[in-house]
């Protein structure tokens, strides 16, 4: 599947499960939009001058209850009970900051422990005695210069080298850089993000982002290492709307695996108050591999309306390898992540779980609203279908993989806590059924606390 995807879904079939190479899996929900990571703040310790320092901590929790887990088999489709399990996590970080030459030196540390408790539904943990870990998270030196264009509003022009994060558009091809679960524990919180190596050049200003990176990613033990360079370009129109693309060559280091080359056009449109419609189109390309993911979506807020409703509609759609041709048509994930609910987790269960975006067709509907100004409410309904009857090489009679509803509750307690409800359902499609071995609704409720220095 994914080339330089860091988590990996579990592959019964494959046997790829917990690799972590860039050719496998399904990212664990990071929600940065929705705030299911840590919120991090800064905490000044000293500042005299263009010189700053600033130390952070992000403390995570969450448990999780299922009922009729991988439809009522996971004890023989995983092999272990996954009906209730509890992650923890923690960041420390500092940052420093002091002027040099004309411009401004920065850097950053953290590091980010994990653990799980109780086998989780990703299959990962199955065999091992509640997993933990401590890894280096964020390494990196910087460099930035303001003010250097003089027909560039706010703009920034800056270089920076080593541990760091990297997204690109809404997180569908570039967003996530490190694997967690497996030995590491911490699956869905996925506090891990960095790309371990990474060299970033960017000029952003209020109306123009330019970016060329090099990275390299973080996979679980006896995972591959994969790499992508690239050049990533927006336009925006002044509020009314976006355009961008992206270029990369990435290289999973798989043997039989020539480069692959991945063409993105994206754009957004505001055409009227309220009114954002947006879509993406992804082309893969090598000597082996042919594939096209893409998606539309409109989107109404009624911004002067009590709770301020929104309401989504979204098609997406990622190629599957047709098994009648030579050519691999299976779109590959990359390196994507989680910038909110849906986005590019599709589902709570469905895309935590037991699927990547690959080989996947849906349609979402999502209703939003804030009844209070801390507290979001948010209601999702996908319907998802395969692209081709087959589920990660295994062949199924159907292309139903069925319906899933999502209940999304999210609470600004204080500056300080975040707390998030998640309750759902996966009602299996004839697909789904086949390829597990049980026709249970999968229902899942999760609980997550997070608090921020």
């Amino acid at each position: 599947m994914a080339l330089i995807l860091p988590k990996c879904t579990f592959m019964r079939v494959s046997g790829l499960c917990g690799t972590g190479q860039w050719w496998t899996g399904a990212v664990a929900a990071t929600l940065l939009g929705a705030g299911a990571t840590a919120t991090q703040a800064d905490y000044t310790v000293y500042e005299e001058g263009d010189t700053k320092a600033a130390v952070s901590l992000s403390l995570v929790t969450a448990g999780f209850d299922n009922y009729g887990s991988w439809f009522g088999e996971s004890e023989s489709f995983l092999g272990v009970d996954s009906d209730g399990w509890m992650e923890i996590g923690a960041e420390p970080g500092l940052t420093v900051e002091f002027a040099l030459g004309n411009g401004t030196a920065f850097g950053g540390v953290s590091g980010v422990y994990t653990g799980t408790f109780n086998d989780d539904a990703s299959g990962l943990t199955a065999g091992m005695d509640d997993p933990d870990d401590f890894t280096l998270e964020q390494a990196h030196l910087g460099w930035r210069l303001e003010d250097v264009f003089a027909g560039l509003a706010n703009d920034t022009v800056s270089v920076s080298l080593g541990r760091q994060d990297y997204s690109i558009g809404t997180g569908l091809i570039i967003n996530d850089g490190s694997a967690d679960g497996g030995e590491r524990g911490g699956w869905y919180i996925g506090l891990r993000k960095a790309f371990p190596h990474a060299a970033i050049v960017r000029l952003k200003s209020d109306e123009l982002l330019l970016e060329a990176f090099d990275l390299e990613n973080d996979p679980r033990r006896g995972g591959t290492d994969g790499d992508a360079t690239g050049v990533n370009g927006e336009y925006y129109f002044g509020g009314k709307g976006m355009l961008g693309g992206s270029f990369l060559v990435v290289n999973a280091n798989l043997a039989g695996y020539d480069d692959l080359d991945v063409y993105s056009v994206r754009g957004e449109i505001r055409p009227l108050a309220g009114l954002s419609l947006s879509g993406e189109y992804v082309n893969q390309d090598s000597d082996q591999i042919e594939a096209d993911g893409y998606y539309a979506q409109g989107l109404y807020e009624f911004e002067t309306v009590k709770w301020k409703p929104g309401f989504t509609y979204r098609f997406a759609h990622f190629d599957g390898d047709d098994p009648n041709t030579d050519t691999d048509e299976q779109y590959r994930e990359i390196a994507y992540g989680s910038t909110d609910y849906g986005y590019w987790v599709q589902g709570e269960i469905t895309g935590n779980y037991p699927l990547g975006n690959g080989n996947l067709e849906s349609h979402m509907v999502r209703a939003k609203m804030t009844p209070i100004e801390a507290i979001t409410v948010g209601l999702f309904y996908y319907d998802f279908t395969l692209d081709q009857e087959q589920i990660f090489g295994e062949i199924v009679s159907s292309d139903d993989w069925g319906d899933e509803v999502n209940v999304t509750v999210d609470w600004q307690a204080t500056d300080r806590i975040y707390v998030i409800g998640v309750m759902g359902t996966l009602m299996p499609g004839d697909a789904a059924q086949e390829w597990v071995g049980g026709s249970d609704d999968w229902r899942y409720a999760m609980l997550y606390f997070s608090f921020a220095l």
